[in-house]
């Protein structure tokens, strides 16, 4: 069976309304998202369909994370039929300013196979990185803080990722650097990162650093990362240029969760 095209609206609170091109809806067609890797039912929800028409409204709870989308026919029907990415109006999300509560994104995308699944972020507080500028071998990143203030002793803390290192099969030692965090107004936030300090004592195979945020003393670190937009995976959108030292290079990047790191690699 075909795969039917379903063509989508996102706006900035978190509904997306879906409409399936060539079905007419009949009583009991469901449009299901199934979170990926999740358990059976309780990562599932299901859409009732009205014509070709289904809603995922804003309140309607989604963990974090990718949810693939099918079409159901039949109550009762675990599978259901495939659904492909038609038109995917997503530009209520750009540029968008959260409200009040857990800063939440959903943004419809197609996967690599050709289907529409929904990427989806539930982050509070949220560390949202900007502008990031590059100079004298540093990074200083410029950012908003959601649902949280920056008190005393706020800063970032690199943390190098020990199951995300290259090598030779030698997990790498945790390491951490911390640097101060300048607060503004609005939550507005800047650091600067100088690389040297991560490259210390020296770089071997590739290391890549998370990032995280802490807003004051004793509070509890929030991922920084950037997801209030459009771009479901900016990991190969977003590359920056890299920093050339004697014996290493570095450069900020972002995961395929958005998520922003420092990656280092040795200079051959």
């Amino acid at each position: 069976m075909s795969a039917l095209v379903a063509h989508c609206t996102a706006d900035a609170a978190g509904t997306v309304a879906f409409e399936l091109a060539g079905t007419t809806g009949a009583a009991g067609t469901e449009l299901v998202l199934r979170r990926r890797g999740g358990a059976a039912r309780a990562d599932e929800v299901r859409l009732p369909m009205t014509g070709p028409h289904a809603v995922l409204d804003r309140a309607t709870p989604l963990a974090e994370g990718r949810w693939d989308i099918v079409h159901v026919a039949e109550p009762g029907d675990r599978d259901g039929q495939p659904v492909r990415p038609g038109t995917r109006d997503v530009r209520a999300l750009v540029d968008r300013v959260p409200g009040e509560g857990p800063v939440t994104v959903r943004v419809p995308y197609p996967t690599a196979d050709g289907r529409l699944a929904l990427r989806c972020w539930v982050r509070a507080p949220h560390a949202e990185a900007g502008a990031i500028d590059l100079a004298d071998g540093a990074m200083t990143v410029r950012g908003v803080l959601y649902g949280a203030g920056a008190g005393d002793g706020a800063g970032v803390e690199a943390r190098r990722n020990a199951s995300r290192c290259g090598g030779s099969g030698t997990a790498a030692a945790p390491r951490t650097h911390r640097v101060p965090l300048t607060g503004g107004a609005d939550g507005a936030f800047s650091f600067t990162l100088p690389y040297e300090e991560l490259a210390e004592p020296a770089v071997t195979a590739r290391q890549l650093w998370d990032l995280w945020l802490l807003p004051a003393h004793g509070a509890d670190p929030v991922r920084l990362s950037r997801i209030l937009d459009d771009v479901w995976d900016r990991k190969s959108i977003h590359v920056y240029p890299v920093y050339r030292a004697d014996g290493w290079l570095a450069a900020p990047c972002y995961s395929g969760d958005n998520n922003l790191h420092v990656r280092l690699d040795p200079r051959n």
